[in-house]
Order: structure tokens, then C-alpha cells, then sequence
């Protein structure tokens, strides 16, 4: 089968097209540009100062241009009547700069000088004009002795000077005359007339120009409506990150287009000559340089695969120096980056039309149409160049490629648009297939769940059955037996046998706790207890807590103290109060002298201490007192040891409250537990704002993300939704695309993948990734698993992780954090 066109490009054909794309517009310009040899030749030249054309034809030859060898006297500025007495023989060909001349009166192109040519052509019955470019100097001609035009202010020194950067029209005559022209500069780098001064038929130039003006303003018009309706739809729909700098960038650069090409209009020049604008060339040097920068942030924008970020933001800062120079040099020095200036933009289209290219082979959306617009602007920026260097001449035609450009580039930016509509429409009928997928999936296993829940709940009712039935049968016996030992306690009163009695008393109390302790813990396991969510007094938990430990405490001659009761939680006061009251017990037993219980709210919880000032607990056994039937050997005269479950229960109970509970303890410092029970009140309250915070866009602009998954349509499901973030996200279905990924040069600044891979764990893939990179790529895990073990091999590896399915805000706040953890060089 015969491959694309794309696909024998990508197979090193790159080359070739890359030089047919930048040799095309350079021989259509020589074409366009030269005219043939032989008229090359016949081209009439001022020789030692004098043209003589008897023949020459004003109504059907071209404009005739003053070129060649003028009389010229340097160093002085000198009326048409002086010009004979000062005059010693020498010539200067004109047009031409005084840069690189080594003349008297002349240093660094600043200077003065004065030039004359005698002319002899024939008598013409209509009126003649002459036309001369700006010469980047002031200057005034005389024709026989009479001053027909003068351009700025005109001086034999600095002082008083005044430079006009504006191109002029002004009377000529036919037949027999002698002009004279008075130059000065003191501002330019490139002083001098640059541009021969053209004579031409008066009608014909005045028609010339009007056309000129038209098509300019024409130009004109169409981009600061283009670049007018891309800032509309830039601040329409500025949060669209894919696409919004896009048309940013592009409105900025039709204005600054639109700058530029009102400075060139004729019409301006001709009615407004000696505003203030002409003076300095300040703003028109600032403008080259932001083009380039601007330019290359729009293709950057466009294309951010295929356009290297590194050497772009090279030339980008390039540009942007040499715009901050132009605002703050002087005159002479900014306009020395003439040749630079002008080679930057020429540099920065070719550079944008070879990576435009890649984008082509990409088959990215608009980059044929923009490469197309590309190469004709080429054409024209090449053209100026060689007439704004003084290497050939003619007129400005930069317009007309900037308006193909600006066409060229609209209609690409429409047919990205279609693309994403497209895109659109392809994920969402994706998304409706895996959306039926999913049911389906949700339905089977609906019905597998139904069949095991059933089975489970058998199993537990029987489990329920028989606790209820243990809790009844044992309880009435320890009841009697309590009953009987407090009867026996009061008849041996004082008696020998009343301390065995009260031994007695307390093996009954030990005995009933653990019963309760295990029935607990046999509800926990089960998970039959359920919360009975009420809002409860804090000082009411408190005053009961306070009646139920009181005398134990004074019986072991420790002060018990509760602290900041003011408040209301909403919770299950049975539960809390088991939790709390587990707790005090256990905080009995170990102080030696004080137990204080404190209550106090933090931000949306509340949070509860039990402190002792007992013995301790070692660093190794702190993780072993929540497990059931663990329990540590105490050694401490006045401690009491339990059955292992007390600790246990309040975990579960904790858990069931939606809290935490902590410990804090050194060996010999004494103990704290600290309970975190969330404020429902709180919670609901935070209602709106965490809506608030779910439901805005995130800001994820230009974070590279690589996404690695097995499942093709959550793959396309999420690149889709990075991409409307404003990532540059790339997708791969194994291991070793990813590698091949990395090794053309894509760097993400996170990986999302999954944990479950065809034949591996994405915990392997991203160690295989990290060990091939000098330095590692932090990465998230997504997985659908909820096995405790995997969960904590996860955890071991120190990745976050996410469960399937995630929220969207979830997943974009924990791109951001693990990104400004990985810059700030947290683990």
C-alpha cells in the first residue's frame, strides 16, 4: 500500500522540503526583483555630476532616478551661488550612506555636505515631479537657485539640528536645470540620501501614490479588523487555555502590523509632513524588534510541540532586548541595529517556517495554510530588506505580505477551530460509548454485588444473632454475680474476709469490661454499629465523663481536671463518650499524680486531649496499642493492666465518627491521645466553597503532562480534558511507547498512570522511566484497586494516589501540588 504524503515526509524528507519552501520565494524574487540584463545596462547614470537624455520620454518611460556621480562639497552647507567658489572636482555617488565614509566634515555618518547635478533633458508640455524616500537626514533642494523643498531643520551643527524621517514629493522642471541639495545629519547611524531622487510625470506620480495609499490603507483597514476581532475573541473566552493566547497574540500582532503600516502610507506623508510622528524613529525601531517576539509567541502558541521551547525563547528574549535598547538609547546607537534589526524578523520567519513544516508533517490543523502565508510574507520581508539596507530599491511591499499573512492566518486559525469542533464531537461520542460500556459494567456488577452482599448479610445476621444472644445470656450471670458480691461485701463489713470480698468486686468489674470491650469489638469488625448523629453539649459529655471517673480517681489520689467545655459538636454521644470515657481509664491507670481531658475547636473540627503524666510509652510499642488484645506489661507501682481491647474499640469507634485519633508519648514524659472528630455543623456550612473550589477552571497552562494507561478510551478521555486545561499532554498505551516518547525529547513535568498494565504494575514503569533520565519525572498513580496491599505499596513508593473514578478538580489540584513540590524539592 502507497504511503501519505506526510508519512514519506517524516522518512527524511524533511530536508528537501525545507529547502524547496526557503529557495522558492528567493527565486521568484530575483525574478520579480531584477529586471533583465540589457535594461540593466541602458539604465541612463549622472556622469562627473552632469545627465544629459535629450531623448528621454516622461509619458512613456519609467520614472527617471538621479543616480550616479553629483558634485558634492563636503563640510559645508552652501548656497546654489557659493557652490562654484568652494567646489574642488570632487564626486559622490548617489544614492549612498555616509557610514562608512572617510570625508572631511564627516565622522560616524554625522556631518554636513552639499551636492549638485546639471541636467539636460527635454522640454516637456505637462508638469514633472520629483519623488525622494526619506534620506535619514535633513535637507533642502534648490532647482536654478530656488528653494523648492526643505525636510526638517537643516544645520552645520548638532545644535539647531532637526532630523524629518518622512518621504517627500515636490516640483521638478524639464529641459536644461541645476539642482543643489543641502544634506545634514547629526541623529543617524545610516545618514545620508540612501535613495536616489526620482523625477517622474506629475500626473502619473500623484496617480502612483493614490493607489499606493489605497492598497496600504486597505491593509490597514482588514488587519486592525482582524487583530480587532481576535482581541474580541480573545476576552470573550480567555479562560479557553488551549486556544486563548492564541488569539492573543495574533491581535497584538496585527496592531503592531497596523503601526507599521500606516508610518508607509504616502497619503500621511503628503498632507501631513511636519507632524511631530517623523521626528525620531524610536517607536518604528520598537516595533521591529516586538514583531519577532510577538511572532514567535503566537507560532509558540499554535504549534507548542513542534516549536522548540528553548531556542525559541531565545530569539524571543533577543527581540525583546533589543526593544527595551531602542526605548532607551539614543538615537545614533538604536538606529546602528539597522542591518541586525531587519535580519532578526527575516531570521524569525524562516525560523517559523521551518518548524512550521514539522507541524505540517504532525498533520497538525492550519499549518499548510500558515505555511503557504508564510512563504509569501518571506518574499516580501526579503524584499525590504534589500531596499532598507541600501542594497537595491523600489517600494515597500511588506503590506501586501502582511495582509496575505494575516488572511493566511485567520482562515488556519478557523480551520483549528473546525478541528476542535471535531475533536469535540469524537470525545463525545467516546465518551457516550464508554459511558453504555460503563452501565453495562455497573449492571453486572450491580448483580454480582447483590448475590455476594446477600450471602455476606446471611453471615452477618447469623454473626448479629449470636452476639445479641452471647450479650443477653452473659450479662444476666455477671448482673447476679455483681449483685450477690455487693450483698456478701455489705454483711462482711469490717470483717477479715470483706478484703477477698472486694478483690472479688474488682474481678467482676475487670470481667465485665472485657465483656463489653469484645462486644464492641465484635460490632466494630462487622461493622453493625451505626452513629446516631445528635448535636450534644460539650460541658454535658464532660459533667458525665466527670460523675463515671471522679471517685476512681480520688481513690487512687489523682487530680482529674476537664478544660474548655464551651461548645457544640454533632456526633453520637454514646460513642464519644465511650471513646473519651476508654480512654480516661486508661489514663487512670498510668498517671502518677494528674489526668487533664481538654476540648477545643480547630477551624471545622474539634479537637479532644487526654493527658497523664504517667510512665510513658516506648517509640517501639506506640503503632502495637491500637491492635486488638495488645497490651504492654506495666511497671509502675499504682498501674492496672487491661485485656488489650479498650484502645482497639476507640479506634473503631473513631473511625466511625469520621475521625482520628493520635498519640504523643515519651518514656518517663507521661502520655496525650488526641481525638479529631470533624464539626458536621462546620462541614455543612463549607458546602458552597468546596462547590465553588470543585467547579473552577484550573489553570494548568502550558505543564506538559504524559498519560499512560491501557484503556484507549480513558486515555482519549483524558488528554482530551488536559488539553482543555491548556497541557500539552501526550497519551501512550505501553511502557516502551513512553520510552520512545522520551527519547524523541518530549519532557513532561508529570506522569499520570495507571496501576494495572498489560503485563506489568505502573509502579515498575515508572522506576524503568526514572532510572533512563538524570533526573526523575514526578508522577501520580490513578488505579481502580482498593486491596489494602496495593494501596500501601503504593504508599511505600511515596507517589499520590488517586481511585478510580476521579473528579475532575481532584485530579488538577494534585497536578499542581505535586508540581510545586517537585520545584520547591519537597518528597
Amino acid at each position: 500500500m502507497s504511503k501519505s504524503i506526510p508519512e514519506r515526509l517524516a522518512q527524511k524528507q524533511i530536508p528537501q522540503l525545507l529547502g524547496i519552501v526557503i529557495a522558492l520565494p528567493l527565486i521568484i524574487l530575483l525574478l520579480w526583483g531584477q529586471p533583465p540584463a540589457h535594461a540593466q545596462s541602458s539604465k541612463p547614470a549622472i556622469a562627473s555630476g552632469e545627465l544629459v537624455l535629450p531623448d528621454w520620454s516622461f509619458f512613456d518611460g519609467p520614472p527617471l532616478e538621479l543616480s550616479g556621480d553629483w558634485e558634492v562639497v563636503w563640510g559645508q552647507l552652501l548656497a546654489p551661488e557659493e557652490f562654484d567658489g568652494a567646489y574642488d572636482g570632487e564626486h559622490f555617488k548617489l544614492p549612498g550612506r555616509w557610514n562608512n565614509q572617510d570625508r572631511p566634515g564627516i565622522k560616524n555618518a554625522y556631518g554636513v555636505a552639499t551636492f549638485r547635478v546639471r541636467l539636460n533633458l527635454p522640454e516637456y508640455n505637462r508638469n514633472v515631479a520629483f519623488s525622494l524616500i526619506a534620506p535619514h537626514a535633513a535637507y533642502r533642494v534648490y532647482i536654478d537657485g530656488v528653494l523648492v523643498i526643505s525636510s526638517g531643520t537643516v544645520s552645520p551643527t548638532k545644535e539647531g539640528f532637526e532630523a524629518n524621517y518622512v518621504s517627500r514629493t515636490f516640483a521638478g522642471q524639464s529641459g536644461a536645470s541645476e539642482i543643489v541639495m543641502q544634506v545634514s545629519n547629526f541623529a543617524h547611524a545610516y545618514g545620508g540620501p540612501g535613495h536616489p531622487l526620482t523625477l517622474w510625470d506629475a500626473q502619473r506620480l500623484e496617480r502612483f501614490l493614490d493607489a499606493v495609499s489605497l492598497a496600504y490603507g486597505l491593509v490597514l483597514g482588514i488587519m486592525f479588523a482582524i487583530g480587532l476581532f481576535h482581541l474580541i475573541f480573545y476576552l470573550a473566552d480567555r479562560r479557553d487555555y488551549a486556544n486563548g493566547p492564541i488569539h492573543l497574540w495574533f491581535s497584538i500582532l496585527c496592531f503592531i502590523i497596523v503601526y507599521r503600516v500606516q508610518g508607509v502610507i504616502p497619503f500621511f506623508h503628503t498632507y501631513f509632513p511636519d507632524t511631530n510622528y517623523w521626528e525620531n524613529l524610536r517607536f518604528t525601531y520598537a516595533s521591529l524588534y516586538a514583531a519577532p517576539a510577538v511572532y514567535l509567541l503566537f507560532f509558540r502558541s499554535v504549534f507548542p510541540a513542534q516549536f522548540p521551547k528553548k531556542l525559541t525563547q531565545t530569539i524571543i528574549a533577543t527581540s525583546v532586548i533589543g526593544l527595551v535598547f531602542s526605548l532607551i538609547a539614543t538615537e545614533y546607537y538604536y538606529t546602528l541595529t539597522r542591518n541586525f534589526s531587519i535580519l532578526l524578523n527575516v531570521v524569525a520567519i524562516v525560523y517559523s517556517i521551518i518548524f512550521t513544516v514539522r507541524a505540517m508533517v504532525a498533520r497538525q490543523a492550519g499549518a499548510l495554510v500558515i505555511l503557504i502565508a508564510n512563504s509569501m510574507f518571506l518574499l516580501t520581508a526579503i524584499n525590504d530588506a534589500i531596499i532598507y539596507t541600501d542594497q537595491g530599491s523600489g517600494f515597500d511591499a511588506t503590506p501586501f505580505g502582511i495582509l496575505a499573512l494575516g488572511l493566511g492566518y485567520s482562515y488556519a486559525l478557523l480551520l483549528r477551530l473546525q478541528h476542535a469542533f471535531k475533536e469535540a464531537r469524537t470525545t463525545s461520542q467516546a465518551l457516550e460509548t464508554l459511558n453504555r460500556d460503563l452501565e453495562k459494567q455497573v449492571r453486572d456488577r450491580t448483580l454480582a454485588f447483590k448475590s455476594a452482599a446477600a450471602k455476606a448479610e446471611n453471615a452477618a445476621e447469623e454473626r448479629a444473632r449470636f452476639i445479641a444472644a452471647a450479650s443477653h445470656d452473659l450479662r444476666q450471670p455477671l448482673h447476679a454475680l455483681a449483685m450477690f458480691n455487693a450483698a456478701l461485701k455489705s454483711k462482711l463489713k469490717r470483717k477479715p474476709e470483706s478484703e477477698l470480698v472486694e478483690k472479688q468486686e474488682n474481678s467482676i468489674a475487670n470481667l465485665s469490661a472485657l465483656l463489653q470491650d469484645t462486644l464492641d469489638t465484635a460490632r466494630a469488625e462487622i461493622q453493625q454499629k451505626t452513629p446516631n448523629w445528635k448535636e450534644v453539649e460539650i460541658e454535658a459529655v464532660f459533667s458525665k465523663l466527670s460523675g463515671a471517673f471522679t471517685i476512681q480517681a480520688n481513690t487512687r489520689n489523682i487530680k482529674l481536671s476537664f478544660e474548655g467545655r464551651g461548645g457544640t459538636i454533632v456526633t453520637d454521644p454514646a460513642l464519644l463518650q465511650r471513646i473519651l470515657g476508654n480512654l480516661i481509664e486508661n489514663a487512670l491507670k498510668a498517671a502518677n499524680s494528674a489526668v487533664i481531658i481538654e476540648a477545643h475547636h480547630d477551624y471545622n473540627s474539634w479537637v479532644f486531649c487526654v493527658s497523664d503524666d504517667g510512665a510513658g510509652i516506648a517509640n517501639e510499642d506506640v503503632d502495637r496499642i491500637f491492635e486488638s488484645y495488645v497490651t504492654l506489661q506495666d511497671t509502675v507501682a499504682g498501674q492496672g493492666g487491661g485485656y488489650g481491647l479498650g484502645l482497639f474499640v476507640v479506634k473503631e469507634f473513631s473511625k466511625l465518627l469520621g475521625g482520628q485519633i493520635t498519640v504523643n508519648s515519651q518514656c518517663d514524659e507521661g502520655c496525650q491521645f488526641t481525638l479529631n472528630l470533624p464539626d458536621q455543623n462546620a462541614q455543612l456550612s463549607a458546602v458552597p466553597q468546596s462547590l465553588a473550589l470543585q467547579s473552577a477552571a484550573p489553570s494548568l497552562q502550558s505543564i506538559s503532562v504524559l498519560a499512560i494507561d491501557d484503556e484507549l478510551d480513558v486515555l482519549e478521555a483524558t488528554v482530551a480534558m488536559l488539553r482543555e486545561w491548556g497541557c500539552e499532554a501526550k497519551s501512550v498505551s505501553k511502557p516502551e511507547d513512553a520510552m520512545a516518547a522520551l527519547a524523541l525529547g518530549f519532557r513532561p513535568d508529570v506522569m499520570l498512570v495507571d496501576f494495572h498494565l498489560h503485563d506489568t504494575d505502573g509502579l515498575k514503569v515508572i522506576e524503568a522511566i526514572n532510572a533512563k533520565l538524570p533526573a526523575p519525572i514526578p508522577a501520580i498513580m490513578i488505579t481502580g484497586a482498593t486491596e489494602p496491599e496495593i494501596l500501601r505499596k503504593i504508599e511505600a513508593a511515596g507517589i499520590p494516589v488517586l481511585e478510580k473514578p476521579i473528579a475532575p478538580w481532584r485530579l488538577a489540584r494534585m497536578i499542581e501540588d505535586t508540581i510545586k513540590q517537585t520545584k520547591q524539592g519537597l518528597p
